[in-house]
């Protein structure tokens, strides 16, 4: 078995972010405020009853939907990521919290198409948008893929259902992507907390 070298660890923008539990181990310290975000993500959801449908959108570790586990823990979590083991450290977390936690890899590309798996009631997503839209691309690129997702959302959401971002404006600027949302069909589109890069918003489809 040969290791990573670990000089990536003291390079100021190195790290190994694609291993799952370096990710975690290492978040709050090299992201202060993605822990800030999770917490106001959860706070700006709507109460959530019993065998409601949540999607936690590209998951990652699963750091989404153990937000949205810690308050509402009946709730029906489907954890969807292309990445087998981020979706297998995903899956224990939920596990640790719920019986009715349901893993399901697939891609999520900004194309236009429903994402996997629903119709869900609500749909969060963790520094995860920006990540599917890419970086270092136009603005006008960056807007049409956003409005692409945002549309792939709404599509598998049930009537009333919402949509919860927690990201940072490295792609596309806030107000841009609130944008993106509404001409996506959302409706009551807001932003519920900012510092800095971070954000927090939401919004939801019609009845």
């Amino acid at each position: 078995m040969s290791l990573s070298n670990w000089t990536a660890n003291v390079r100021r923008n190195g790290g190994f972010w694609r291993d799952g539990r370096w990710y975690d181990l290492h978040l709050e310290r090299r992201m202060p405020l993605a822990l800030p975000m999770l917490e106001e993500l959860r706070d700006a959801l709507p109460p959530l009853p019993p065998g409601t449908g949540v999607c936690d959108l590209a998951c990652g570790t699963g750091n989404g939907a153990v937000t949205v586990l810690s308050a509402y823990p009946e709730v029906h979590i489907t954890l969807v990521d292309e990445d087998p083991d981020l979706l297998s450290i995903a899956r224990e977390k939920a596990d640790a919290l719920t019986l009715d936690a349901e893993p399901l890899q697939a891609s999520i590309e900004a194309d236009g198409e429903p994402i996997p798996g629903g119709p869900y009631d609500v749909v969060v997503a963790s520094l995860a948008l920006h990540a599917i839209v890419g970086h270092d691309i136009e603005r006008a690129e960056a807007e049409s893929r956003y409005d692409l997702l945002f549309r792939s959302i709404a599509d598998r959401l049930a009537p009333g259902g919402h949509c919860f971002v927690g990201d940072h404006v490295g792609t596309l600027p806030l107000f841009a992507q609130l944008k993106a949302m509404e001409r996506a069909g959302f409706r009551d589109v807001d932003c519920a907390w900012r510092q800095d890069d971070f954000f927090v918003a939401g919004g939801r489809v019609g009845e």
